[in-house]
């Protein structure tokens, strides 16, 4: 890396600046390495020996010094994989059997979970059960379904009359 290049021209011309950028150069070449592999140890596949430690004290698995790297790496996707049950097995033991929806937006880190719930109270609980599942770097969301004016079409407004507007809406 030439720092030198990043002067003006008129800087160029003395002999300090080109001094002081030739010094300078080594720090910021450990600056660019430190920082891409901070980046790669973001995700499981890229990281380094640093990046999986992290992971692997955030999951709490001890490892042994003759463990490849490889192996450390397939470890943690089968831990990680794991969350994917429990949020399944979680919101079929609470709710019942196709009451939910999971949609995954990992563009997002987001999380998003439709319940079938009659009581908004519960929505709160299903969200604590959920948050300590779910990784850290997704944000839970948690809406309740509501009845759509599409699913509405089939009915014609003397049929709709004798309900309330919030019985429409949580007729699911």
């Amino acid at each position: 890396m030439e720092l030198i290049k990043y002067l003006p021209p008129y800087l160029r011309e003395y002999k300090e600046p080109e001094e002081i950028m030739k010094a300078e150069e080594p720090e910021f070449s450990f600056i660019r390495e430190k920082s891409s592999g901070c980046i790669n140890n973001f995700f499981v596949d890229t990281a380094d020996e640093e990046g999986i430690k992290r992971y692997e004290d955030m999951l709490g698995i001890l490892s042994s010094g003759d463990e490849s790297l490889d192996y450390r790496r397939f470890r943690l996707k089968a831990k990680l994989i794991v969350s994917k049950i429990n949020i399944t097995n979680i919101l079929n033991s609470i709710m019942p059997k196709g009451g939910w929806t999971v949609k995954c937006d990992c563009d997002q880190c987001k999380l998003e979970v439709l319940l079938n719930l009659k009581n908004k109270n519960y929505i709160d609980e299903v969200y604590e059960a959920l948050d300590r599942a779910v990784p850290a770097n997704l944000q839970i969301e948690c809406l309740i379904f509501h009845t759509t004016h599409r699913a509405l079409l089939k009915y014609r407004h003397s049929q709709l009359k004798n309900y309330r507007h919030s019985e429409i809406r949580d007729l699911v």
